[in-house]
């Protein structure tokens, strides 16, 4: 909601200005607006999107202010999302994945169609197609911007590798193999961050992309394919094989504790996104780490440069104040974001030449060398197809599953429940 406030009215946590297009004059009130998001304060977003407006407003004479207000654990900042939305309430901008609750908004004509706004501002064609295929919907409609641009990849330590005679994998056979030997050698094969769900997930997500691509995720969260399908039970079963190479108690361990493990040379392998450069660096530049990525199968459909490509949760503007200064400022942000974004050795959704003045490490340009490489397809997270029930139930039983303490035919059968009291019966 955008509201008319007095200049003088004190700057509340931190509020950045901005000014009115084209520096007209208005008078003695300055235009607020909402950014809900989810985004770490302080994470290189957050940074970025804070240095612009402030940029913006020293340009513009500063009749406008950007009040970011941030709720960086998901969960609540999706409740606090959904009780602004149902009290008409909803901020001018949110952020948002391309999953049912974001369609729910569109069907009721709360969000702009970002495709369109990109296409008819000549926008569209300067991001990297991955990143907005990413944001799209299943018909090919996309109502959120992205703002950044990921690979994920298994990083392993060299050193335990070596020791224990271990090649990088190429295939799922030949890195459970690995994760055998290790676990028989004392170490521990994999460090996984089990209490954020998702990293668990995604190891759900993997058999099912190397066998249909997204499809039978996509089919499975509309009702009309199953979990106790053989595509969902070799899903699960790969799961439950892996699981048993997951650090004790993975479950109630977090994301910063799985990662040093693995950089403390006390796990021989970590899964984990570009986003973690920086922590990769040192140890990278040593010669001590280095990645591959996901392994295919013989029968796979997708090819071994198809992988985890995402863009991350995407931006998404309130359609009803979307006036002419909030697409000014938009615009302002799609011309200004790409440099400022990669100089802080982040990938930036839209292409752009890198910056002679920053000094890029190899690692950086290696990763970003990849991306630039990968195939048509890329492995969309499932929880932004799942509904929020169904979703919840797999991330929190998966757990089980990796443990050993679910049956693979008790975890089907209740996703399959799952989707049919949430998605076919509805």
């Amino acid at each position: 909601m955008i509201r008319k406030v007095g200049v003088l009215v004190s700057l509340l946590g931190v509020l950045f200005m901005v000014t009115a297009c084209g520096g007209e004059k208005e008078d003695a009130s300055t235009t607020t607006v909402k950014w809900l998001t989810s985004r770490p304060v302080g994470g290189a977003i957050d940074e970025t999107m804070r240095e612009i407006a402030d940029q913006y407003s020293k340009e513009k004479g500063g009749k406008w202010k950007i009040d970011f207000e941030t709720t960086a654990d998901r969960p609540s900042y999706l409740q606090k999302l959904k009780t602004l939305v149902a009290g008409n309430n909803m901020p001018d901008i949110i952020d948002t994945d391309p999953d049912l609750y974001a369609k729910e908004l569109v069907k009721a004509g709360k969000l702009i169609d970002m495709k369109k706004f990109l296409q008819k501002n000549d926008y569209y064609q300067n991001f990297y197609p991955t990143a907005l295929k990413y944001q799209e919907f299943s018909d090919g409609s996309m109502y959120t911007l992205p703002l950044e641009y990921h690979v994920e990849m298994i990083w392993y330590n060299k050193k335990l590798f070596s020791q224990h005679g271990i090649s990088v994998p190429k295939t799922f056979d030949q890195w459970l193999a690995a994760c055998k030997k290790l676990k028989e050698a004392g170490v521990t094969p994999i460090s996984v961050d089990g209490i954020d769900r998702w990293p668990v997930q995604r190891y759900l997500a993997m058999p099912a992309f190397r066998q249909t691509g997204n499809q039978f995720i996509e089919n499975l969260s509309q009702g009309k394919e199953k979990m106790s399908s053989q595509t969902g039970v070799d899903s699960v079963k790969f799961v439950k094989e892996i699981g048993q190479y997951f650090n004790e108690g993975f479950s109630a361990t977090d994301y910063a504790t799985a990662q040093s493990m693995f950089l403390d040379g006390k796990s021989a392998m970590y899964y984990i996104g570009d986003w973690e450069i920086g922590a990769m660096q040192e140890k990278y530049d040593a010669g001590e780490i280095d990645y591959f990525y996901m392994p295919t199968t013989k029968d796979s459909v997708t090819a071994a440069n198809e992988f985890c490509v995402n863009s991350g949760i995407g931006m998404a503007f309130n359609a009803e104040t979307f006036d002419e200064k909030t697409k000014d400022f938009l615009l302002y942000v799609l011309d200004h974001y790409a440099d400022i974004y990669t100089k802080k050795m982040q990938m930036s959704p839209i292409k752009t030449e890198l910056p002679k003045d920053v000094d890029y490490s190899s690692l950086y340009l290696r990763i970003r060398k990849d991306m630039d490489n990968t195939g048509e397809q890329f492995m969309k997270p499932w929880d932004t197809y799942l509904d929020s029930s169904t979703n919840t139930i797999v991330q929190d039983n998966l757990l089980l599953v990796g443990s050993g303490d679910m049956k693979i035919q008790d975890f089907v059968k209740m996703i399959d429940d799952s989707i049919k009291v949430n998605v076919t019966d509805q």
